[in-house]
């Protein structure tokens, strides 16, 4: 799992198949080129009569449901179009994926966007070139200007085609940016990508500008307001046990988990689950019930920002997180309480400001961004040191 590292520098037509000749390049692992001969693409092609086409067209609303901080067509975009593919089982990575074409400066752009497991650039371009160049750096506007990216560029007899990737840790989605023309000399791919970033399709866009309050989107009470929005609701009446409830109210694809808080016995229930690709299951919402005078009750909702960060317990304490904030969990009088919260908001410039709020009763009004950025880095060692909790994902 990524640390502090990666958290300062935070860091969808047709699949496009294609073959090229030329020596292979060791230095882009990820696709591996298919040679044919025409007897075998005539195979190929014989083989691929009567298959169902996997995308389906969509409307640009429709699509930003299945997205987290998706992208636009820039302005100058011709031919745009929004389409899905979607995921065989809507609650296991990887999900429906999204994608967008359009015409620009007589080239084909095909993006795409999708949830999947890991913490690295994956390529989800669908792409198979021997790519000629790549190069990778850092994407403006994504990202508060930290995200970064590779890119390749394939140069062939008849045809240029480039492609550009980036991974946000914070949400778990990928991204891919390609463009193909006959000649794309003097074309900018990492332009291009960061043209198409849209800050009213950003995680906190919506939330309201308050002059008056100090870093909005971080404090504690947007946090649980996160959770209340992401984490399932769940009427639990008639059920007298934890079992009552994982076996009457839970959907197919949810996840539950019991988790000793101190003192507390709790069982933590999440919208769905991911794979921790180790024969396991990990989540980044949960509603979280006790047992008060003999019967269950909800104490509380925690999220996290993405699957970087599934929730974790350490020494009877839940945490959850994002690269901009962690959060420390703590039961008091039968209520799940944000204990520590320790976050940082990034200025224009990558410049990160730290902030650190706590319930136990001291006066932090006079903690400076270095202490608190301390304070970030102990409560992220704390998360990451835990034991991250696995679910039993419900199967109906």
């Amino acid at each position: 799992m990524k640390k502090k590292a990666l958290i300062a520098v935070t860091i969808v037509t047709v699949a496009v198949l294609a073959t090229a000749c030329g020596a292979k390049t060791e230095e882009v692992p990820q696709n591996d080129v298919v040679e044919e001969n025409s007897a075998e693409t005539t195979e190929a092609e014989e083989t691929t009569v009567g298959m169902a086409n996997p995308w389906r067209d969509c409307t640009e609303e429709e699509a930003s449901k299945y997205s987290v901080n998706g992208f636009k067509a820039p302005e100058g975009a011709t031919n745009v179009r929004w389409s899905l593919m979607e995921a065989a089982d809507p609650n296991t990575l990887p999900g429906t994926m999204v994608q967008l074409t359009y015409n620009l400066d007589n080239a084909e752009i095909t993006a795409r966007e999708q949830a999947v497991s890991g913490e690295e650039i994956v390529d989800i371009s669908g792409m198979y070139y021997e790519w000629t160049v790549s190069d990778e750096g850092i994407l403006a506007n994504w990202a508060g200007g930290n995200m970064p990216f590779k890119s390749y560029r394939y140069i062939g007899d008849n045809e240029y085609v480039d492609l550009i990737l980036w991974f946000d840790i914070e949400t778990g989605y990928a991204y891919s940016v390609s463009a193909q023309a006959p000649d794309l000399d003097g074309f900018d791919i990492q332009a291009v990508a960061e043209q198409m970033y849209d800050p009213e399709k950003q995680e906190w866009a919506s939330i309201p500008d308050d002059e008056d309050v100090e870093n909005p989107e971080y404090t504690s009470e947007a946090i649980m307001g996160y959770a209340e929005d992401v984490a399932p609701t769940i009427d639990i009446s008639g059920c007298d046990t934890f079992t009552q409830i994982v076996d009457k109210k839970l959907g197919d694809g949810m996840g539950y988990a019991n988790v000793s808080l101190l003192d507390t016995d709790v069982l933590l229930v999440s919208s769905g689950v991911f794979d921790d690709l180790e024969g396991g299951f990990n989540a980044i919402d949960a509603a979280v019930f006790e047992y008060k005078d003999g019967e269950p009750f909800e104490v509380g909702k925690i999220c996290s920002g993405g699957t970087a960060y599934p929730i974790s317990v350490n020494n009877g304490y839940l945490y959850t997180g994002s690269n901009h904030w962690i959060c420390k969990y703590a039961m008091a009088d039968d209520k799940l309480m944000i204990m520590e919260r320790a976050s940082v908001e990034y200025d224009t410039d990558g410049n990160g400001t730290y902030h650190y709020e706590s319930e136990d009763g001291g006066d932090y009004s006079n903690i400076d961004s270095a202490e608190a950025e301390k304070i970030f880095d102990d409560l992220l060692s704390e998360m990451f040191d835990g034991e991250i909790v696995i679910f039993d994902k419900v199967s109906r």
